[in-house]
C-alpha cells in the first residue's frame, strides 16, 4: 500500500502516492524517488538534478518544459504524461517505458540507454536527440516527423513500426531494425539528408 502525500512535497519519496497538485517551477535536487506514483500534477519548468527515480509510475503528470540534469530513472513508466518542450541532459534510462507520451520539441542531450527503453504510442515531433547513446530503445507507433539525431549511436535501436521518412540525422541510423516496409521511408530520409 503506497503512502498518500500532498504535493508540493521536499525531498526524497519512498512507497508514496502523490496525486493532484501542482509544483509549477519547483526544484529537486540530489533526491530519492522509490516505488511512488506521482498522479495528475502539474510539474511545468520544474527543475530536477542528481535525481534518482526507481520503480516510480508517472501517470498524467505535465512536466512541459521541465529540466532534468543527472537523472536516473530505472523500472520507470511514463503513461499520458505531457513532455513538451522538455529537456533531458546527461541522464539515464533503464526498463523505462512512455507510453502515450507527448514529447514534441523536446530536447534529449548526452542521455543513454543503459537497460531496454520503450516508446509506444509517443509524439515526437521537432524532438532533437543529440549525442545520445539509445542502443536499448524501441519505438512503436510514435510520430517521429522532424525528429533530429545528431552525434548519436543508436545501434541496434528498433524503430519498426514507425513512420521515418521525415527523421533527419539519418548517419545516427545506423545499425538500428527496421522492417522492410520502412525501406521507402528511409529512402525519402536519406534522399532529403543528401540535399
Amino acid at each position: 500500500e503506497l503512502e498518500p502525500v500532498i504535493a508540493p512535497w521536499v525531498g526524497n519519496l519512498n512507497d508514496a502516492h502523490v496525486k493532484n497538485g501542482a509544483l509549477t517551477k519547483s526544484t529537486l535536487v540530489d533526491a530519492r524517488l522509490r516505488r511512488s506514483h506521482l498522479q495528475d500534477l502539474d510539474l511545468t519548468e520544474a527543475v530536477w538534478e542528481d535525481v534518482s527515480a526507481v520503480g516510480c509510475r508517472f501517470e498524467r503528470v505535465d512536466l512541459t518544459a521541465a529540466r532534468f540534469t543527472g537523472v536516473g530513472f530505472t523500472r520507470c513508466h511514463f503513461v499520458g504524461c505531457k513532455l513538451t518542450w522538455a529537456h533531458l541532459s546527461e541522464s539515464t534510462l533503464d526498463h523505462v517505458l512512455f507510453e502515450n507520451c507527448r514529447l514534441d520539441a523536446a530536447t534529449f542531450d548526452e542521455v543513454s540507454t543503459i537497460g531496454p527503453t520503450g516508446f509506444t504510442g509517443c509524439v515526437l515531433v521537432n524532438a532533437v536527440v543529440r549525442d545520445c547513446k539509445l542502443n536499448h530503445a524501441a519505438m512503436a507507433g510514435c510520430r517521429l516527423r522532424q525528429i533530429s539525431f545528431e552525434s548519436c549511436d543508436l545501434q541496434g535501436a528498433d524503430l519498426r513500426g514507425n513512420r521515418i521518412s521525415e527523421i533527419s540525422g539519418i548517419s545516427s541510423l545506423r545499425g538500428v531494425t527496421i522492417e522492410p516496409a520502412q525501406l521507402p521511408d528511409l529512402t525519402e530520409a536519406v534522399m532529403r539528408d543528401l540535399r
